[in-house]
């Protein structure tokens, strides 16, 4: 009996704090110098997140459907957190992103989103100076620059022969059928592997312990986004439990990374390692700066391929237009990354992909760093303002059909450069084209990931015809969006080798 009081205790309480803060929060808004964008009409406490988890779509679609209503640039509560500015058009998204980036730069993430980010200390999840340009300029001069990349093309293709096979023995064993997204991420972690503790990596019991440790901060990112809707919520006892377990979450994190920092003297130069050891930056910096390479890394590339793979399988026409591309290049031979490059419809299909689904339909939320203006509306300093990459990637004044997978759009031949409304057609899809953002926080990892995809797909469809499982019953395309936008029932397929 004693407990049923307590917690009923606990809820009142929660209840007459969640009530006062949100009254505050309004009376601060509506004083405020600011005048806000239209946008929906809003609850106390809940604010909009009643029309935002509508209809059994995800928030990023009705945010969409919303801006329909309100504009390309609205207003929206989530919960009683406070007002966020959403943009939902090329033109705003561009000056947000790009024009007026420095304007823009700032962030704003959950807040248990500190304990896996050294108190927001990572490239991604640090505020625009001095410190970021240090991390993104040694991440791209040691890691990631062209030679660093280069001497990865064999282990790459070595490691992509290796999937190959466990993809064959899977099928083997199971009538044809494969689970593919599991070696997907296996096969980027090596990868990121490299690019961070040296060529020399090969620790399978570092790939698994960290693919779970990944899976844990995807699972509690969600428990992460509700705190932050109800801020009160996390001060309040009883239910601060999923802080505790970030807690022993972070523990683990560190721990699967120690034993690298303890022998960073066997280091590579050209490994992200080498230079965080280099910054004489603290152990919990250098973890999640090394961590972060990972989480944003593996379930994009991976999550990414799955999806191209998915329709590829509901449009078989365009998977055998594909495979035919990869046989000119290739003939009787294996894919070489560095032959990549030539393969023109191969990245339209991944483009296409990534239009569809994009992997951050939200993109990273961005902060005002000082007073400017968007599109001559007032923008004070600390508004959050959030890019519905979603909305930009399905603007039907751009994309024709904008609903259908049509590879054939990013085509360079299937446009008439020559007319002048072709060529403003072509820009405003060129700026409408954002899943890895855009100006100076673009993602840092794009032209990684651009290849890793593409190679791992062409690689796919160059040794297997990819099917459904069942004949008359094509692969779930429903998303499911964590920390990124996830199959909502991840693939499974029925393969069968091209050599047979």
């Amino acid at each position: 009996m004693e407990g049923w009081i307590w917690a009923l205790t606990v809820i009142l309480l929660g209840g007459l704090m969640t009530i006062f803060y949100d009254f505050w929060k309004n009376l601060y808004f509506k004083s405020d110098v600011m005048n806000w964008p239209p946008g929906p009409k809003k609850l106390p406490i809940i604010g909009n997140l009643h029309q935002l988890n509508s209809g059994g779509e995800l928030v990023h679609v009705n945010l969409a459907k919303l801006a329909q209503e309100h504009g390309s640039m609205m207003t929206v509560w989530f919960g009683s957190s406070g007002p966020t500015i959403i943009v939902s058009n090329h033109e705003l998204a561009w000056e947000v992103l790009v024009n007026k980036a420095s304007d823009f730069s700032s962030r704003t993430l959950p807040y248990m989103s500190k304990l896996t980010s050294a108190d927001w200390q990572t490239l991604a999840t640090s505020n625009l100076g001095p410190y970021w340009q240090k991390l993104r300029k040694g991440l791209h001069n040691t890691t990631l620059n062209p030679h660093t990349m280069s001497a990865q093309t064999r282990l790459q293709e070595a490691d992509v022969s290796n999937m190959l096979t466990s993809l064959r023995i899977e099928a083997s064993s199971n009538d044809g059928v494969v689970k593919p997204l599991l070696h997907f991420r296996r096969l980027t972690i090596q990868l990121i592997g490299r690019l961070c503790f040296g060529p020399q990596f090969n620790d399978d019991i570092f790939v698994n312990s960290l693919d779970d440790a990944i899976e844990e901060v995807i699972r509690l990112s969600g428990h992460a986004r509700l705190v932050d809707v109800f801020e009160l919520s996390r001060y309040i006892p009883g239910l601060n439990l999923r802080f505790e377990e970030a807690s022993r979450l972070k523990h683990k994190i560190e721990q699967l990374f120690l034993p690298y920092i303890a022998n960073h003297k066997f280091s590579f130069q050209t490994c992200y390692l080498h230079f965080l050891l280099s910054q004489n930056f603290s152990k919990e910096i250098i973890i999640f700066n090394l961590f972060e390479m990972f989480l944003l890394a593996v379930d994009s590339t991976s999550t990414a391929t799955a999806w191209a793979l998915t329709f590829l399988i509901h449009d078989q026409q365009i998977q055998q237009k594909l495979y035919e591309e990869v046989q000119r290049e290739t003939g009787s031979e294996a894919l070489q990354a560095e032959k990549v490059n030539k393969l023109l419809y191969l990245h339209a299909v991944v483009k296409e992909t990534m239009r569809m689904r994009p992997i951050a339909p939200l993109a990273v939320p961005h902060r005002a760093v000082r007073d400017s203006k968007l599109m001559g509306t007032k923008i004070v300093e600390g508004t959050p303002v959030m890019v519905n990459l979603y909305a930009v990637h399905h603007d039907p004044s751009i994309w024709v059909e904008p609903y259908r997978f049509m590879p054939d759009r990013f085509m360079t031949s299937s446009v008439d450069k020559g007319a002048e409304s072709d060529v403003s057609l072509v820009r405003n899809m060129e700026r409408s084209f954002l899943p890895f953002g855009a100006g100076r926080r673009i993602c840092a990892g794009m032209d990684l990931a651009k290849l890793q995809v593409a190679f791992t797909l062409a690689s796919l469809i160059n040794n297997f015809h990819w099917s459904s499982v069942a004949e008359d019953q094509l692969p779930d395309l429903s998303e499911d969006l964590t920390f990124v936008l996830r199959m909502k029932t991840p693939l499974m397929a029925r393969i069968i080798s091209r050599s047979s």
